[in-house]
């Protein structure tokens, strides 16, 4: 069974991005039988064997939509809805942001002993550390008194008043959830969201587990402070679920006995089509077409992804983490 010989590079990168990364769902790409390896992912999320580079899997397009609209939704709900309207409509005008900092759960860090309160240096440090990484201003979203707490302290007044001419911090209004607004500003402008928050209050159950731990894995960034200075624990270079490819290959992680999922083994499926001409195609596991796409087309098609593939030699067992079901 033969996928396509041709395809538009673009539509399926198009796809890919559309789909969150990792599947483009145009079906199958390329012809010949498949070949088989088992496979590790370097660090970087590149595959030791064919060099495809994969990917950590973000919700789709449409999902991040309604994921936005039902946070606005539900934010309309509980604030003020002239306060939140106002920030998204500031918001639509200040769309540049890569990072949203969560500045109550970082100035709050580690602060519950005695002496113990808002912590504004550790908040100016890790702004600082964004900032310094890529030359861009994060969004700081900190609620309204404690802004102005800032603003009376000497030592601090001047940062707050450089952010505030900058444009890069939304202070919300009293009686409000700043919760709301740091979520709906990552959600909306796709981007990662700093603090330790682990957002499993109410608040968040309300979006659905699955759902919401997808989105995090992708765009939570957490911290920690060493020696007074930020350290960050960035989202993963790729996700530990089976991927495809913008060449037609296929990439199924395979059950770890180790705690460290970075050190699982996959397998890599390709076949001589999907690669470049040049280049050699090497089978020290290979099987028929017909069996191995019916294997193929349990894993990639049914629901049931965790039974597949359990016809290949010394029968790997797929991991727990499944791609989103195949419409």
């Amino acid at each position: 069974m033969s996928g396509l010989l041709k395809w538009d590079a673009n539509q399926v990168k198009e796809m890919l991005v559309r789909n969150g990364g990792g599947w483009h769902g145009l079906g199958w790409l390329g012809k010949g039988k498949w070949a088989v390896q088992r496979t590790s992912i370097a660090s970087d999320g590149q595959c030791l064997t064919c060099s495809e580079q994969l990917v950590c899997v973000d919700i789709a397009r449409e999902e991040t939509e309604t994921f936005a609209y039902s946070v606005s939704s539900l934010a309309m709900e509980r604030e003020s809805q002239s306060n939140f309207k106002e920030f998204q409509d500031w918001l639509e005008s200040h769309s540049e942001f890569e990072a949203v900092v969560d500045g109550a759960n970082i100035g709050l860090y580690q602060q519950n002993f005695a002496e113990g309160g808002f912590s504004a240096s550790q908040l100016i440090a890790v702004v600082n550390h964004l900032h310094n990484r890529s030359n861009k201003w994060p969004l700081v979203v900190l609620h309204k008194k404690r802004v102005r707490a800032l603003l009376e302290s000497a030592n601090h007044r001047e940062v707050i008043e450089k952010w505030i001419n900058e444009g890069v911090l939304y202070p919300t209004p009293y009686g409000s959830n700043d919760d709301w607004y740091w979520l709906f500003a990552a959600v909306k402008l796709q981007c990662f969201l700093v603090t330790n928050d682990e957002m499993r209050d109410h608040i968040f159950e309300l979006f659905g587990s699955n759902f919401f731990i997808r989105w995090k894995e992708r765009h939570q960034v957490r911290y920690t402070f060493v020696k007074g200075n930020p350290s960050l624990s960035l989202p993963p270079s790729f996700s530990i679920v089976i991927q495809e490819s913008e060449k037609g290959s296929w990439h199924v992680p395979l059950a770890s006995e180790t705690v460290d999922e970075s050190t699982s083994a996959w397998l890599c499926i390709t076949r001589p089509y999907c690669k470049d001409s040049n280049e050699k195609v090497q089978y020290n596991l290979e099987t028929s077409e017909t069996c191995e796409i019916r294997r193929c087309d349990q894993f990639l098609d049914s629901k049931q992804n965790s039974d597949a593939c359990n016809g290949i030699s010394n029968s790997p067992v797929l991991i727990a983490g499944k791609r989103k079901d195949r419409s």
